[in-house]
């Protein structure tokens, strides 16, 4: 019986216990207040075992009350959560006058690096050093708030807001000294006069540029498209391209290329502010399907070709048969990409309807679906060399494994192409995104641009035996 009882006794403690604990890591996570209205009190003197305190911190000599204090694993950081250790965080702003500065006693915030350094000149230090206050940058990009070039006058209250003319601003913004007849800080004139300015958050935005060279991207994007109006009217009007497997592949491929092509060119003549929201998320969206779409119908291709050294045929509703799922997969992966963000924002239809050339969502869901095709193209056309090698008696002069043949180097020539065009694409991306230059375009995009186009005249019709005979007969007849 006693047993009994001791063992009733221990579960009622530990549970009594557990019940404790949970209790005081909910009054942890419970958030007092805002996170910009909090400080990093992690190492400050806990009076956990002072009772009359009831478990208070002690920050800068200052008492914070055990209620205002809240166990955070994250940090905002440029308006984003951003995991981090767990650290306590107390909110002063409710205990003591609070005024954010961008940089600690001694230095300045400049605008153009956006960071803090050493100024020549430390006059400022012992006006900042006499403020109860706490030192930040809330966002990477900041700027000063102006009117006619003059910096407007504000008014800091206790609570660490600061307001102009009866508008509250928000409490997203830093103090820094600034030159009053200069727009940023990074003069080291010491007989200027210097003046305690709010910067505030300011998202970098990007501004639709229609120059030269987007221009010229358009006029060969035409060009292109152009080039493969002529493949797809040549491979219409033959009549043995017109119902073939082969022939039906190369004419949706010349399509979609058409439709792919035809709404970037639209998107790089047309501001993205003269666009509505769903127009800025529709057109880059079906012209992620389109383009997609292309690179998997080469796909097939390939697949075919590989198939018709095996001495397998595959006829057109074949072709209908196996793309229709594809679309399907096609249409569903634009339609996750539209509405997928990247931090806070859009994939497609944020400050550029295409995808943000300051970072990598290009290269994650557009430039990576068709790394993928590119993959299954080149791992079939191994296999159909392979197959060839092994059969070394296969009789060429057949007409069947003639035109095969012939179908495979002028389709290999236009891959060959394709894929060059398209790693130049990369390349290029990633030598804008290195020198932060945000834009998808150089002369080196425009030019291979309109070479796909080139590309595509002479290997799908330049090359093909079957295309060059149904031309010479249209000659002869004449």
């Amino acid at each position: 019986m006693s047993t009994l009882l001791l063992l009733r006794l221990g579960l009622g403690l530990s549970l009594g216990w557990l019940l404790s604990q949970r209790a005081t890591c909910a009054a942890h996570h419970e958030e007092a207040c805002p996170f910009v209205d909090t400080v990093n009190i992690s190492g400050s003197y806990s009076t956990a075992t002072d009772s009359s305190l009831h478990g208070a911190y002690v920050h800068n000599w200052t008492v914070v009350p055990r209620e205002l204090v809240t166990l955070y694993d994250f940090v905002i950081e440029n308006g984003q959560r951003v995991p981090a250790a767990p650290h306590l965080r107390a909110c002063l702003c409710r205990l003591r006058p609070c005024v954010r500065f961008c940089c600690p006693a001694g230095q300045l915030y400049q605008l153009q690096s956006r960071r803090c350094l050493d100024p020549d000149h430390t006059h400022q230090q012992q006006q900042q050093q006499q403020l109860a206050s706490f030192f930040s940058v809330p966002c990477e990009h900041m700027r000063a708030v102006s009117k006619d070039s003059a910096y407007l006058p504000w008014m800091l209250h206790q609570n660490g807001s600061i307001t102009h003319r009866a508008h509250r601003f928000t409490k997203h913004y830093c103090f820094t000294p600034l030159l009053l007849d200069h727009d940023n800080d990074d003069d080291d004139d010491e007989n200027g006069t210097w003046s305690w300015q709010p910067l505030a958050c300011a998202p970098e935005r990007l501004h639709f540029v229609l120059g030269v060279r987007e221009w010229t991207y358009a006029i060969c994007l035409l060009i292109c498209i152009i080039s493969m109006l002529i493949v797809l009217m040549v491979h219409l009007a033959c009549s043995g391209m017109r119902n073939s497997f082969y022939g039906v592949a190369v004419k949706a491929y010349t399509i979609s290329v058409i439709f792919g092509y035809a709404l970037l060119a639209h998107l790089t003549l047309h501001n993205p502010a003269n666009l509505s929201t769903a127009a800025c998320r529709i057109i880059p969206s079906f012209a992620l399907l389109f383009l997609v779409l292309s690179f998997y119908i080469l796909s097939f291709i390939s697949f075919k070709l590989y198939l018709s050294f095996h001495g397998l045929v595959l006829t057109k509703l074949m072709f209908w048969l196996i793309l229709g799922p594809i679309v399907i997969i096609a249409i569903g992966w634009s339609v996750y990409v539209g509405f997928s963000y990247h931090g806070a924002k859009l994939v497609l239809g944020s400050d550029t309807c295409w995808f943000d050339p300051r970072n990598w969502t290009v290269m994650i869901y557009f430039f990576g679906p068709i790394f993928v095709a590119c993959a299954i193209s080149s791992f079939f056309y191994i296999l159909t060399l392979i197959r060839i090698s092994e059969e070394p008696d296969l009789e060429s002069e057949k007409s069947f494994e003639s035109l095969e043949r012939n179908r495979l180097k002028s389709f290999w020539k236009f891959f060959s192409y394709t894929a060059l065009i398209w790693f130049v694409f990369v390349c290029s991306f990633a030598v804008n995104y290195y020198r932060d230059e945000h834009s998808h375009l150089n002369y080196a995009v425009c030019l291979c641009t309109a070479f796909h186009g080139f590309a595509a005249l002479y290997a799908l019709v330049g090359k093909n035996q079957q295309i060059q005979n149904f031309l010479r007969r249209i000659e002869d007849n004449k």
